[in-house]
């Protein structure tokens, strides 16, 4: 095996990544232009409208960013996939590339995302399918540790393609870069976040409009059997708008865990007085807006400004997850 591909963590690095949900979430920032300064978002642009698996990825190992080592991943991927998804007259391509516009900027020091293709073509055509595409990717989080020789930091990993072919790509990039790849479902708890983080994006000229549908899970019942609620954004926005006023008569751009709190026990009362529903031992299991689906680990969206938001949520998660690490040296 090319020493370039076979990896090892550094000496003297003890790796010690944190339960799911063990920082509990105080508050959120809405506003997408840190010290006046506008971000570029225009790279997400590649990203809405599919459908996507989301991951979380612990630290890379020896992973080069350079043309010779992408082509050795490539070549390692390729040889790997062939072997778990052998198939008579079909070959298979893989590639690692950059993406260098999906860095946001200004004021943010995350590496550029990578992407992974991997490809099948039936011997003699010249029809070309694609089995999985996946990009890892660090969205708007400031990294404060010093830079740890031979480590890097990409926590999030979006995908598509064949369930097989997910699992044979992710079980290969974990050996090949010493790393831990896991599915990053998004909970009640997420959900509850996220609705106002999607409907309050962009106050001014808002991102969304239309119908939010909250769908519930019921214990003991099959997941297929569900509790549908539905609401206006423009209704929903008014009372987080309302909640989220300071004394100032200004609206706050950080969401905090009290106006969630707030924000769902009136949508509960609501529920209760107009549709006669009490569901507190109900769970929110998925959110269906105009354009905008999310439900365990997949989610669709079709607007640039929500899926930054979004994004940088789930890369909070994702670091929170697995990017604590203890320096013993």
């Amino acid at each position: 095996m090319n020493p370039a591909v076979e990896n090892t963590r550094p000496s003297g690095i003890m790796y010690t990544p944190r339960t799911p949900q063990m920082r509990e979430r105080q508050r959120f920032n809405l506003s997408t232009r840190p010290d006046d300064e506008e971000i570029d978002i225009s790279g997400l642009e590649n990203l809405v409208g599919q459908t996507w698996n989301i991951y979380a990825v612990s630290a890379l190992f020896g992973l080069q960013q350079d043309d010779i080592h992408f082509k050795l991943y490539s070549k390692r991927l390729r040889e790997e996939i062939a072997n778990t998804l052998s198939h008579e007259d079909v070959s298979y391509d893989a590639r690692f590339s950059i993406m260098e516009d999906m860095v946001p900027k200004p004021n943010h020091e995350n590496y550029p995302a990578i992407k992974i293709e991997v490809l099948a073509k039936i011997n003699d055509t010249e029809k070309e399918k694609s089995l999985y595409q996946g990009i890892l990717l660090s969205w708007r989080i400031t990294q404060d540790e010093p830079n740890i020789e031979n480590l890097i930091r990409l926590p999030l990993l979006l995908c598509r393609g064949t369930s097989t072919c997910i699992d044979a790509v992710h079980a290969t990039i974990i050996r090949m870069f010493d790393c831990l790849i896991i599915a990053l479902p998004a909970k009640e708890h997420d959900l509850s976040w996220l609705i106002p983080i999607i409907i309050m994006t962009n106050k001014e000229e808002p991102s969304v409009s239309g119908e939010v549908q909250m769908v519930y899970t019921v214990p003991e019942l099959p997941v297929t059997d569900t509790v549908t609620v539905k609401f206006q954004t423009a209704d929903l926005r008014k009372i987080l708008s309302a909640i989220m006023t300071n004394q100032n008569d200004e609206i706050n751009i950080f969401l905090n865990r009290e106006h969630i709190e707030i924000f769902f026990e009136i949508l509960h009362k609501q529920m209760l007085m107009v549709g006669g529903l009490k569901l507190g031992l109900c769970t929110l299991h998925r959110i269906n807006l105009p354009g905008i689906t999310i439900m365990e680990n997949k989610m669709k969206i079709v607007n640039v400004e929500i899926m930054n938001n979004v994004l940088s949520y789930l890369n909070e998660k994702a670091f929170d997850i697995f990017h604590t690490v203890h320096i013993d040296i």
